[in-house]
């Protein structure tokens, strides 16, 4: 804009006034040639500025490259496999449409839900298998009498990664509708967030799993995991087919609720830290709970947990499950 302004300016500078001296004609038209060649000089000029705005490339942004990797990596992010959605795994287990709900009624009354979901890798595989549950109904179709009516029923969908043409997906699953039933009221055992899965592969090929479970009871909180085995090759002798559901094993607690401050009884919390033991005859690990924290030790007592407080569980073949 200012290259524009500068040629009205100069033809006004250029232009005589009433005060100014009084020129001839000839004077007259010689300024006016003076006054044209100058507004020509400065057209050209400002002519030459805005060519070069208008021509000049835009600087490329320091990051443009990261712009272009950024379309290639969400190509990448979206061709990796996910895992199967929760009401996915409920429809293949139950055989039956949810809408895309994660708990829903079926036949007979009883309620499916989606419980938990884990990934893992054992013999060269790779698994991801969602576990479900379905409360007691009613009649045959509820399963009504068939076990616990606390309880539900545990079931699960294992899937397995495969290559097909080039591109890894899931194959079709399998289902089992029963590996053994946990819970409380007619609902499954709570996940506790605050808390990671832990897995242990044994040397014969098998996967035990603990999830991590908590429970609200006489007024304490009470952290537990429910134990799994995986048994894909069928090399034990227990009734379950591939999984298979082995107790409970209590970890920790707190009783805050119940203990008033101090006022009803000692207030104490504590967790623990579960370990695998590989057995030396091959089977399946035993399972040491480490505590830290606190319990009562006596009437208005209360000591510190420690290494010495351990406690070790171990798989009863008879029982099905882990017992201290």
């Amino acid at each position: 804009m200012a290259a524009r302004n500068t040629p009205r300016s100069a033809i006004e500078d250029g232009v005589a006034t009433s005060d100014a001296p009084t020129v001839s004609s000839h004077g007259t038209a010689h300024m006016r040639l003076q006054q044209m060649k100058q507004l020509s000089s400065l057209l050209l000029v400002s002519m030459a500025v805005l060519a070069s705005g208008c021509d000049a490339q835009a600087p490329r942004p320091a990051d443009a490259a990261t712009q272009d990797a950024a379309p290639q990596k969400k190509d990448q992010d979206m061709s990796e496999l996910k895992p199967p959605t929760a009401d996915s795994v409920l429809y293949f287990i139950y055989q039956r449409d949810g809408d895309g709900a994660v708990s829903y009624k079926v036949d007979g009354g009883a309620i499916v839900s989606y419980w938990y979901g884990h990934e893992f890798d054992l013999n060269g595989k790779h698994y991801f298998t969602g576990f479900g549950s379905k409360s007691q109904g009613e009649g045959p179709e509820g399963d009504d009498g068939m076990m616990d009516p606390e309880h539900v029923a545990i079931s699960q969908a294992t899937f397995t990664r495969v290559d097909k043409d080039g591109k890894q997906e899931w194959s079709k699953p399998d289902t089992d509708g029963y590996v053994g039933e946990f819970g409380r009221l007619g609902r499954a055992d709570e996940i506790d967030t605050s808390r990671k899965a832990q897995g242990h592969a044994t040397s014969d090929g098998r996967y035990v799993l603990a999830v991590p479970t908590r429970d609200f009871m006489n007024g304490e909180d009470v952290q537990s995991f429910a134990m799994f085995l995986f048994d894909p090759d069928g090399k034990d002798a227990l009734s379950f087919r591939q999984w298979g559901y082995l107790g409970s094993v209590r970890v920790g607690g707190d009783n805050r609720e119940a203990c008033s401050d101090g006022q009803v009884m000692p207030c104490t919390a504590s967790t623990g830290a579960l370990t695998f033991e590989p057995a030396t005859d091959g089977g399946l690990p035993s399972l040491k709970v480490t505590p830290s924290g606190s319990t009562i030790s006596g009437p208005d007592k209360v000591r510190a947990l420690g290494p010495a407080d351990a406690v070790t569980y171990r798989f009863d073949a008879n029982a099905g499950r882990y017992t201290p």
